[in-house]
């Protein structure tokens, strides 16, 4: 991605010149017609079952005049004869009205510039921003959450946040209609409004000024197959979307040495390379990045030190180039029963691991012949498509000029033309460079344009002359992995930063270019952290590699001969250890701080628990004599990965705690390879002694509001494990203080484990028995192996009259539908629990189409919604 840049310099005083032209400041969009004679306007249309009168809907003109009140809100039109409208009722009735349509880079920095500069008392303009998503996304740092390099709340805060100490107003909402009424002309001393703006919820928007900076979608239709089969790669869903695929394809092969993960990605310009660097790095040895480009170059308009910083990342990984080639087709194939062939259809007879993806592969350049490759994922990065065709008024569809490719006409000053009172800027505008190329659509151009229509909607406001936009390239960035990137400088000729270097270099630019200096300390402050961490283990393996006895070198590759990179134990999607003791945790080093949380209002806090440590959970609004249920939560990993700081994590606590009402205590187990079991099991007894002691009688949350005759146990995976087992440990005469009663376990997407398989194991393949077997002895190398009751809790009878002890009143198991390695262990333990004898209540829940702990990352779909308020009403109950 390129990087964004203001101009070089501001305009730092009101220029003087011309006048701003009059037609620009009349307000009466109609001037001297007489509107009732004129044929054309007296007219009606309508939109849906509203009547639409002269362009506007005919009952907006009796709410018009109609006094309004509140802080940007809505009010809707009295009308006896038709439904009204909704119409979103400014705060000031003489203030200017500005709309800002699209929350990206133009829009957002536009709004925020419009903030910043000084203006008269009586013509600081009010401005509305309006966005279909409630968070502003950072774009050319998307591909860093596939690599763990950031977190969400970093590069996709919420409008609400950044707002917060402006007086922008934000509306979530798209655009259905847009009506400008500024190419109208009239007489001297009219007034005007620059038109009206339809929302899909049915609210109407009048406003004096209009700002265009929705952006372009991605154009996902191009070939048959296209649209059904693979995914785009532009907005903050479509990364969680790919980012969950990626996921599922990991945990499908979790313990298998074949068949790899297949990943293609159609399109190699910026994105498209930056998504294959990306994705191979993650995959490592267990996956294969196939790239098609149509040219037979990458990135064809990238400085050509760039291009080469990223061809040579690409030729040194996993990833097939397929240059010269476009896809003709997309379709989704399954094995045949003999699994020698691929079949189209009899898709409720396959299983997930039988599908893939065909992509038929047409030769662009003379010389090559046709393809076919096979997929489980595909990622389409070419193609875009305006949105403002669509939002063009069906009785005037072109009202507003457009170029051939969709994008709005403008003249120098940003200006639509024949429009004075309307901006477009970003993907919308069709602006040229002095050569008379188009300028490209990159976060650069949109950023210097808002700085640009700021300024101009400032001098058209207070009638000063307008300013010419003049783009003025910076460079072009781009990143190539978690360490690895590259720069051009436009302004050093032949300079181009790659590597460590220009990966330091690119996140310290885009930290500068965060939207408010809040989020951009919050930001430098969490990645400064991130790389302390790094630092820090990178200066431990370093020391523990250099303790290691000298071994023979004789007949060795130079790869084997790096300790470095020669991988001892592959724990995927988790953790790789080399043989020099280093630990890699792809994308495990992200943390989030205690403290308010502004979506939930829960507080959190960060304590010691004797030796281990803790974070605790209060929800919001609670009475100071309230007494609330106590849940002990243990995150999951594999006991390799995770934390209580980890934001998925933490986010999801948060959500929890809110619901049921309960204080959430949260332990920081120490984790393997560096600390081996039991290591996990007695810290999460640590956390389980300090709530019941009341934090040691010294915590004011809890004893002021712990109720100990509501104790739960929870976790999901190894966290669920470790619930399990510190149930057992409750059980034991005098484990806990008599006043503690444990009402229930959660058990979510538990991990256990056998040497004999259960249910539907019986058609894993050989090795993953094998596979189970060495991670358990990784994690707890003095373990009995699978035979270990703590993995295995019905091994022997005396481990099943253990379990049949617990004290728990309730246990709820739940497990999910796709969750291929762990669910029919999830279904055992329910129903061993069941045969063991436990006297308690049983319940067995099940997620349907989802796969293992997918709610962390699909909080609020509506199977995580339906998970969490299952977990809530158990707690409740």
């Amino acid at each position: 991605m390129s990087c964004r840049a203001a101009p070089w310099s501001r305009p730092s005083a009101v220029p003087h010149g011309r006048s701003f032209p009059a037609s620009a400041r009349l307000r009466n969009p109609f001037g001297g017609l007489n509107l009732w004679k004129n044929p054309i306007l007296k007219n009606t249309w309508r939109i849906g079952d509203v009547p639409m009168m002269f362009g506007l809907p005919s009952g907006l003109f009796r709410c018009m005049a109609s006094s309004s009140s509140g802080d940007g809100g809505f009010s809707r039109p009295q009308s006896t004869d038709e439904t009204p409208l909704p119409l979103y009722s400014w705060p000031d009735k003489q203030r200017p009205r500005v709309c800002i349509l699209g929350g990206g880079f133009g829009g957002l920095y536009t709004a925020l510039r419009l903030e910043s500069l000084v203006w008269p008392d009586n013509k600081k303009p009010q401005v509305l921003l309006v966005d279909q998503s409630d968070r502003f996304v950072f774009k050319p740092m998307l591909y860093e959450l596939l690599s763990g390099e950031v977190d969400v709340w970093e590069i996709a805060p919420y409008f609400t946040e950044l707002l917060k100490n402006t007086s922008v107003q934000f509306v979530k909402d798209s655009v259905k209609l847009l009506r400008p009424s500024d190419h109208l002309r009239s007489e001297p001393g009219g007034s005007c409004t620059g038109g009206i703006v339809h929302l899909q919820s049915g609210t109407v928007i009048e406003y004096d000024w209009l700002v265009l900076a929705l952006g372009a979608e991605a154009k996902i239709d191009a070939v048959p197959g296209s649209a059904e089969y693979a995914l785009p790669f532009t907005t903050l869903e479509h990364a969680l979307k790919v980012e969950s695929e990626l996921k599922m394809l990991e945990r499908r092969r979790f313990g298998k040495s074949s068949p790899a993960i297949e990943v293609a990605i159609v399109g190699l310009g910026y994105s498209g390379v930056e998504l294959a660097a990306t994705i191979s790095e993650r995959l490592k040895n267990t996956g294969t990045v196939k790239a098609i480009n149509f040219q037979t170059t990458i990135c064809p308009n990238a400085p050509p030190g760039n291009r080469d910083a990223a061809l040579k990342v690409l030729e040194s990984q996993n990833i097939q180039l397929f240059l010269g080639y476009s896809v003709s087709s997309v379709r989704e194939v399954y094995a045949s029963e003999d699994s020698s062939s691929m079949v189209t259809g009899a898709k409720e007879a396959a299983a997930d691991d039988d599908k893939k993806l065909l992509l038929e592969l047409k030769p662009a350049q003379r010389g090559l012949q046709s393809q076919v490759l096979e997929a489980d994922l595909v990622l389409w990065t070419v193609g875009s498509t305006s949105q403002i065709l669509r939002l063009q008024p069906p009785d005037a569809p072109y009202v507003i000029p457009l170029n051939g490719r969709g994008q709005v006409e403008t003249e120098e000053t940003l200006q639509v033309k024949g429009h004075p009172r309307t901006f477009a800027i970003g993907d919308s505008a069709a602006l040229r460079d002095p050569s008379g190329k188009f300028l490209p659509a990159n976060a650069q151009v949109a950023f210097q344009q808002a700085d640009f229509a700021g300024w101009n909607l400032w001098a058209a406001i207070n009638d000063r002359p307008l300013l010419p936009f003049r783009f003025q390239n910076l460079g072009e960035m781009m990143t190539l992995g978690t360490n690895d990137a590259a720069i051009t400088a436009s302004f050093i000729e032949g300079l181009t930063l790659e590597g460590p270097v220009g990966h330091a270099a690119r996140k310290l630019v885009y930290c500068l270019r965060m939207p408010t200096d809040e989020h951009r300390v919050k930001v430098g402050i969490s990645w400064l952290a991130k790389g302390a961490v790094d630092s820090l283990a990178s200066l431990q393996n370093a020391v523990a590699s250099s303790f290691l006895p000298p071994t023979s070198t004789t007949n060795r590759s130079p790869a084997a001969m790096d300790p470095d990179s020669e991988i001892t134990f592959d724990f995927p999607p988790y953790l790789c250890q080399y043989k020099s003791g280093r630990v890699f945790r792809p994308g495990s080093n992200a943390t989030v701080p205690a403290g308010t949380d502004p979506l939930t209002g829960v507080i959190s806090k960060d304590i010691h628990v004797g030796a281990a440590r803790a974070r605790v959970y209060l929800p919001p609004g609670v009475d100071a004599a309230a007494k609330l249920p106590v849940i002990v939560y243990f995150h999951g990993g594999g006991f390799v990965v995770g934390s209580p700081a980890r934001p998925s994590t933490h986010a999801y606590l948060n959500d929890l705690v809110a619901r049921a009402g309960a204080i959430g205590v949260s332990a920081y187990y120490r984790l393997a390879p560096e600390h081996m079991l039991p290591a996990a099991y007695e810290d999460g007894w640590a956390a389980v002694q300090w709530a019941a002691s009341l934090g040691d009688g010294a915590d004011p949350w809890l004893l002021d509001h712990a109720d100990l005759s509501r104790v739960f146990f929870g976790g999901c995976s190894a966290g669920a494990n470790l619930a399990h087992n510190m149930a057992i440990r409750a059980g034991a005469d005098g484990a806990l203080p008599k006043c503690v009663t444990v009402r229930g376990l959660l058990a979510v997407h538990p991990y256990f484990t056998g040497k004999e398989a259960v249910g539907a194991e019986a058609a894993f393949a050989a090795d993953v028995r094998g596979f189970m077997d060495r991670t358990w002895r990784f994690v707890f190398p003095g373990s009995l192996g699978l035979d270990d009751p703590l993995v295995n809790p019905f091994v022997n009878d005396e481990a099943r009259a253990a379990v049949a002890k617990i004290p728990c009143e309730r246990v709820l198991v739940t497990v999910a539908e796709d969750d291929v390695l762990l669910k029919e262990r999830g279904l055992w333990y329910h129903r061993e629990l069941k045969a063991s004898g436990y006297a308690g209540e049983l319940e067995l829940f099940e997620s349907k189409g989802v796969g293992h702990a997918f709610q962390f990352d699909n909080l609020h779909t509506p199977q995580g919604v339906e998970l969490q308020e299952r977990l809530v009403a158990f707690i409740k109950k």
